[in-house]
């Protein structure tokens, strides 16, 4: 008997219907799964591309046709974040082994601390400098002022306390100081005493009265008026700059330890080129200074003043009425004078220059008197009310320290009109999100200098 053959199923519609969903389906999710994979490289390609060319190329300001880019103000503000913090660890150092004497290492690393922890505030001025080192770029073009590969290299092996060529020995011009002569009117407004009139206490003295020629050689400037020649010494709150004993480098001593500092850069993302450019601008700022006060004489006009520091303007006017009644100026500054410094030396503040650091209405009271005796109307400051006197008033020879001073002033002066003459100087709100946080402050340095 013959096999009956099996006749296919047919589908049906129910299945046919099933099976064409369950198709749709499988195609549906391979495109969704398409999609989404799509999206994730899109999105990972998108993150590369902003966070290596878009972020980095991201313009903080312009200056005429110059950009400063997002990359070298990130780069600027982290090593200038590395070299506060390498300061404030050796001021920790010298406050520790110092102990109380050390205190004004401990205030200047409070300050730098603060510096460090307003973002902001650091991020301005790393930015401002930026914007100015451009115009020095573009006025040292203008002036034929270049840096050479060279130079950069030797700032570099300096910074190291390495010297392949050796040390030059500075030769050192000694500046020849005045002393001037004394009329008999002089001689009267600061007598000659025989006693030396013991030296005032610092702890007592604000700032911008701290003791210069007449606290330090008291003896000296009663004795001989001569003697009160212009010396300039640096403000009692001025930090003294430590210096490291140079290590004496072979040379391939030095490329190792410059290989491991710029190696320690790049892991904030610093690179060669961005220090080098760094220490081109610097060396382009000094270049540049030297050129614009070239014709800049170490000179200065000072005046000699002495005053009497009160409480009250009414207090003031007292002084004022008695000194024009012939009483007898050191005997009220020895009543009178809230200035213990000084008080007991006739309130003498020995020869004052116009970039010192006495409060600005002090000074222009003081410059604005012109005949030796010459008493000023009462002068308000933030330390209270000053009556103060000309003892005398010349353009004086100073010190190389005052002179670099003095050229420093005047250049930061030129630098900021050539600023404010520029009217395509363009700051980008940006800079702010852009300001890094790091190398943050360790926990153990902050302890040590705010508890």
């Amino acid at each position: 008997m013959a096999k009956k053959t099996e006749r296919p199923k047919l589908d049906t519609k129910k299945h046919l219907a099933r099976k064409e969903r369950e198709e749709k389906q499988i195609k549906s999710a391979l495109v969704v799964t398409g999609i989404v994979i799509g999206l994730a490289f899109l999105l990972l390609g998108y993150a590369l591309v902003d966070h290596f060319i878009v972020q980095p190329n991201k313009v903080v300001a312009r200056v005429g046709d110059a950009v400063i880019k997002a990359d070298d103000f990130e780069a600027n503000v982290i090593y200038s974040r590395l070299n506060m913090l390498s300061t404030a660890n050796n001021y920790a150092y010298y406050a520790q082994i110092l102990g109380d004497s050390g205190s004004q290492f401990k205030s200047a690393g409070i300050e730098i601390i603060a510096q460090l922890n307003d973002t902001e505030l650091l991020g301005e001025m790393v930015l401002n400098q930026m914007i100015d080192d451009q115009l020095i770029r573009e006025e040292a073009a203008k002036r034929g002022i270049t840096v050479s590969d060279e130079e950069i290299q030797e700032a570099l092996q300096s910074s190291f306390g390495f010297y392949p060529m050796g040390t030059n020995t500075p030769t050192i011009t000694p500046t020849m100081v005045n002393t001037p002569t004394w009329s008999s009117e002089q001689f009267e407004l600061i007598k000659p005493t025989d006693t030396a009139t013991p030296a005032p206490t610092s702890t007592a003295t604000p700032e911008g009265w701290e003791p210069t020629q007449a606290a330090t050689d008291a003896s000296e400037t009663q004795a001989t008026p001569e003697a009160t020649t212009p010396t300039v010494e640096p403000t009692a709150t001025e930090i003294p700059t430590v210096t490291p004993t140079p290590t004496v480098y072979t040379t391939k001593l030095y490329g190792k330890e410059l290989g491991n500092y710029l190696d320690d850069l790049k892991t904030y993302g610093i690179s060669r080129r961005q220090i080098e450019d760094i220490f081109r601008a610097n060396l382009l700022r000094t270049k540049l200074m030297e050129d614009v006060t070239k014709d800049m004489l170490p000179q200065e006009e000072q005046v000699w003043v002495r005053h009497i520091l009160v409480d009250t303007e009414d207090a003031a006017k007292e002084v004022i009425e008695k000194l024009n009644n012939g009483d007898d100026w050191a005997a009220l500054a020895a009543e009178y004078s809230t200035d213990t410094s000084n008080k007991d030396n006739g309130g003498d503040l020995g020869w004052i220059g116009k970039n010192d650091s006495y409060i600005q209405e002090f000074k222009d009271a003081a410059f604005a008197l012109n005949e030796p005796g010459q008493i000023s109307e009462p002068v308000k400051t933030t330390y209270g009310w000053h009556v103060i006197q000309l003892v005398s008033k010349a353009t004086n020879n100073i010190n190389d320290t005052k002179f670099k001073q003095n050229k420093q002033v005047f250049f930061d002066n030129w630098l900021l009109e050539l600023r404010n003459s520029r009217t395509d100087i363009q700051i980008y709100e940006i800079w702010k999100t852009l300001t890094p946080t790091t190398p943050a402050v360790p926990a153990e340095l902050s302890n040590f200098f705010f508890n």
